[in-house]
């Protein structure tokens, strides 16, 4: 782990009005980068996925401390006129403003682009919506599950001939904050040059179909439509789950040489070493026959000797573990990404093992309401 600490966005604070997952992930993303992070909510409920439970730790979801570590919160209310007062002082003294509503809505709550851009020049600005703001679908709710459905992702998803499957956690809401991270560190470095901020649009629909850009190649090339595959690849033999004595291994192959390994660690040369399998062309062609021995072999050999020899032999290989597993592995503990806030364990970024601060649970709903208030007066009256 880098010895220095890395809080480049220290003196940053980032105004956020999001909620749920892709934009609290981000805006905690901007506060493990040094980003002081207000997170408004709405008074008596909050962030909806404070209800998300059980589990629940101190009144809120597991679920909402893990995307809301490190900020402060405050209640307002943006849909009275009588808070406007309020969020227009907010938003004049951050720096960056996250919004997650759908497009329209924060136009309508006096706190869409145009009207920071009117407050605040210099505000860089992030919308995050399922769809964007513009085409048929712009107004249509766009949470993971839809747009996985709509992008074609679910398609892919599943085991071969099953039903259509979602991923097993909201990867495409993540995706879609770490690219409103990316847009929003571009232009606070194009604020650096210019003085002026700039408005950042993001959506999960655009996140993923740019995700599927090796399948739309490949479907517009002639290689056929994509479709589910379970844990093995389309394009690469063998690359997949196979059932071991006592657990799951992956196993891959991604080039001839580690093909011709694999048969030697296993001890599968006279079975697996035909001509026609030399190329991964042609090991795709026999794919079920390669995946049978393979499967056959496995089968007998419990996890940790067939992943020491293939490991030993220079073959892709890993036991398929628990999350609990991954999480107290002692690579997560070597890399620093899992932090134990009074026995909750929190996922930090994947910056973490470059000295970003180390984050704690998810603030009480508006549990610095008064704080924050207080320094907008004090500001103010230093500003006189």
């Amino acid at each position: 782990m880098t010895g220095s600490a890395f809080r480049p966005l220290a003196g940053i604070r980032v105004l956020d009005f999001t909620r749920v997952l892709s934009g609290p992930y981000a805006t905690m993303q901007l506060a493990e980068l040094g980003a002081d992070v207000v997170k408004v909510e709405m008074p008596g409920t909050g962030d909806e996925t404070r209800a998300w439970g059980p589990p629940f730790v101190d009144e809120s979801s597991a679920y909402f401390h893990a995307v809301n570590q490190g900020k402060r919160s405050m209640v307002l209310d943006l849909a009275d006129p009588g808070t406007r007062e309020t969020a227009e002082e907010l938003i004049r003294r951050s720096d960056v403003v996250v919004e997650n509503f759908r497009p329209g809505v924060a136009d309508r709550l006096g706190i869409g682009p145009r009207r920071v851009a009117e407050l605040a020049p210099h505000v860089v600005y992030a919308s995050i919506s399922g769809f964007g703001s513009n085409g048929p679908m712009a107004g249509h709710a766009g949470t993971e599950v839809v747009v996985e459905a709509e992008s074609g992702l679910m398609s892919i998803t599943g085991l071969p001939g099953g039903e259509p499957v979602r991923f097993g956690v909201a990867m495409i809401d993540i995706a879609t904050g770490l690219s409103a991270v990316n847009g929003l560190l571009a232009a606070l470095v194009e604020r650096s040059r210019t003085g002026r901020g700039r408005h950042v649009e993001v959506s999960l629909y655009a996140t993923a179909v740019s995700a599927m850009g090796t399948l739309i190649a490949s479907e517009s090339a002639g290689g056929g439509a994509p479709r589910a595959w379970g844990s093995a690849h389309p394009s690469i033999v063998p690359y997949r789950a196979f059932s071991t004595r006592d657990g799951h291994l992956v196993v891959g192959a991604t080039n001839d040489a580690m093909f011709t390994r694999l048969t030697k660690a296993l001890d599968l040369q006279a079975e697996l070493s035909r001509p026609e399998w030399a190329g991964n062309a042609g090991r795709v062609a026999g794919r079920d026959a390669i995946e049978d021995v393979l499967g056959r072999a496995l089968a007998v050999m419990h996890s940790a000797d067939a992943l020491g020899r293939l490991r030993d032999h220079g073959v892709l290989a890993a036991p398929v573990l628990g999350v609990g597993e991954a999480a107290r592995s002692a690579q997560t503990a070597a890399l620093g990404l899992v932090t134990e806030d009074d026995g909750l364990l929190l996922a930090r970024s994947p910056l973490s093992a470059n000295g970003t601060r180390r984050l704690g649970r998810a603030p009480a709903l508006g549990g610095h309401t008064d704080e924050i208030l207080a320094e907008l007066t004090e500001d103010s009256h230093a500003s006189q």
